[in-house]
């Protein structure tokens, strides 16, 4: 018989925001697979969850860089893949864990479509996780909507331009992978005059954790890699962000 494919949301670094239902499987399943940028990076995943591990996992790592090059993601998607397809056929149960949900820019969405491509058969468990931007509003103590607000939810924005259109069309957003076109986002924001509505958290729930609520002082820095920014202008006046 062959093993199960699990994919674990363990939430946004937090050790203590774990499901109850990811705890149970992170203890019971014998192998767990972390990712990690590089080969001599340290896979902030595996931080997360080694304080609930009980000793009898086996931990694989699997490089996963951040890069947007789809060959060079193939290969590395389809090596993983076949290591984790490996136990399977073995008869092991094999959990990947991942930042944030499942099922939410995550690279478990991606392993999922290679295992299930090499093997129809492979029975396969998404586990949901607490999402950075719900930890981050939760941090905040702010609601990200009410009411009839429209919430947009935004990945890496690479034109800047028609982050002006869809500031009209959303009460509230969320930009997530922020750190890359940083400059050009606040600067978009400072032309609909949501500059001060806004707040960025880097590293939500994890150690070096950073909120920082008057974006345009941060101009020309780079924030970190892990980073997201709240622009709230619906709701309660005395829930938007002042400096």
């Amino acid at each position: 018989m062959k093993g199960k494919f699990i994919g674990i949301g363990i939430g946004p670094g937090d050790p203590e925001l774990l499901t109850l239902k990811a705890l149970r499987l992170l203890q019971e399943t014998e192998i767990i697979c972390v990712p990690k940028a590089g080969k001599e990076k340290k896979s902030i995943a595996q931080k997360i969850i080694e304080p609930h591990l009980t000793g009898r996992q086996k931990i694989v790592e699997l490089v996963m860089p951040m890069t947007k090059d789809k060959v060079e993601l193939h290969t590395y998607w389809t090596n993983a893949a076949q290591k984790i397809m490996e136990y399977l056929r073995q008869g092991k149960n094999v959990a990947c864990v991942t930042l944030g949900d499942a099922s939410l820019y995550s690279t478990y969405s991606y392993l999922q479509k290679y295992i299930t491509t090499l093997d129809p058969e492979i029975e396969v468990e998404t586990v949901p996780g607490i999402t950075s931007f719900a930890a981050a509003a939760a941090r905040l103590n702010l609601s990200l909507a009410e009411g009839n607000e429209r919430l947009g939810i935004l990945p890496a924005v690479e034109d800047v331009s028609d982050l002006d259109n869809i500031l009209d069309k959303f009460s509230n957003l969320v930009l997530m992978k922020v750190s890359a076109q940083f400059q050009e986002i606040v600067e978009a924001l400072e032309r609909k005059s949501l500059a001060h509505q806004a707040v960025m958290i880097s590293r939500c729930g994890q150690p070096g954790e950073r909120i920082v609520r008057d974006l345009p002082s941060q101009k020309g820095t780079k924030p970190d890699y892990l980073s997201l920014i709240l622009v709230k202008q619906g709701g309660d006046e005395e829930c938007k962000f002042t400096s």
